[in-house]
């Protein structure tokens, strides 16, 4: 009985009733000052002195960040996205199938292929530099005990021979060693851009489902402050750390800006279509649940490998550190995960 009076309300109408119209106004400007104040904080915190934040609070913001970041990509987008493609408006096809995994699977598919591919290609690369740079050096063995590490030779164009005075010249492919560097810059980069589409693109979705929300609308407002603020930490906490080589410096600060407006654009343009958005139609529900579930996909692999692995398991700064701020780390990474996760209930 439920299931057809669901059917029967299918794409019908809108769920606005036309109250709190201030505050749906209101919570434009407010979401977008908490999603600036949680991007921008740890751009401000690293890049300005004069904040005179501790060493320690940036640390810890890192850490709960990653958390935030891994409890949105599964309770956030892949939770909603799984609501979304089993609600019986969206027919049958999509019934009988797990299709929000699915989508999710494709995006863990193309982040992967991403990584597997540029890492090939720069390992491959580093190689040949070696080798090359040992050849115009006429010492192999230095080449051969360079290719072991992970630091890249620096060759220019020719090597010179103080025994006899010649010059030496290096074949032009050499020069792959200074380019390295750049393709890893543009691995990072592409990782960082996948995990801003991600979560710019499910917040489109936020600010439409606030801004047409029925009698849930308080409860959907303060979840959603807090959903804005904790994420823009998240990925602030992101952009910040990443080495952004000089001409780049700016670029960190777009994507803040541009995770900022988006929530609050949607909310505006989710109460400009109040009466025509129909968050129920099969459209509307197909629409976010594949997107949600290809995001989902994308923060899933960025999260667990770039993130969670990186982070606790490779990189070289926690084997060094105390095994009490191991334990701080830790603690912020679940604190970030779990706040995010019961904020999910709601938003």
């Amino acid at each position: 009985t439920s299931k057809v009076s669901m059917l029967s309300t299918c794409g019908t109408a809108s769920e606005f009733n036309g109250e709190y119209m201030g505050a749906r106004i209101a919570s434009v400007f407010v979401l977008l000052a908490l999603s600036a104040a949680g991007s921008f904080f740890p751009l401000l915190a690293i890049n300005y002195k004069f904040f005179r934040i501790p060493d320690i609070v940036i640390f810890l913001t890192r850490y709960f960040g990653s958390g935030v970041i891994v409890a949105t990509a599964f309770i956030h987008l892949l939770g909603e996205s799984q609501t979304s493609l089993s609600h019986p408006c969206v027919g049958e096809i999509f019934l009988e199938y797990s299709w929000s995994a699915a989508f999710s699977l494709m995006g863990v598919v193309l982040m992967f292929t991403i990584e597997a591919f540029t890492h090939r290609r720069l390992d491959r690369r580093n190689r040949l530099a070696l080798l090359l740079c040992g050849m115009g050096s006429h010492d192999h063995e230095k080449a051969e005990s360079h290719e072991e590490t992970t630091e890249i030779c620096v060759c220019t164009g020719e090597s010179s021979n103080e025994d006899s005075g010649t010059t030496t010249e290096v074949p032009s492919t050499a020069e792959a060693p200074e380019k390295a560097p750049k393709e890893a810059v543009i691995k990072a980069l592409v990782n960082i851009y996948l995990l801003e589409f991600g979560i710019v693109f499910h917040s489109i979705f936020v600010g439409l489902s606030l801004a047409i929300a029925g009698e849930g609308f308080k409860t959907l407002f303060v979840a959603i402050s807090f959903h804005q603020f904790f994420e823009g930490m998240g990925i602030g906490a992101r952009f910040a750390t990443a080495k952004w080589p000089e001409h780049l410096k700016r670029i960190p600060w777009y994507l803040s800006a541009a995770y900022t407006v988006t929530t609050p654009i949607g909310i505006a343009a989710g109460l400009g279509v109040r009466n025509l958005y129909l968050e129920n139609s099969p459209v509307s529900l197909i629409v976010v649940g594949v997107f949600d579930g290809f995001c989902s996909g994308l923060l899933i692999y960025n999260s667990l490998v770039e993130l969670m692995a990186r982070d606790f398991i490779s990189d070289p700064l926690m084997k060094n550190i105390s095994n009490f701020r191991f334990a701080l780390a830790y603690g912020m990474f679940l604190t970030g995960a779990l706040m995010m996760s019961i904020v999910g209930k709601w938003a």
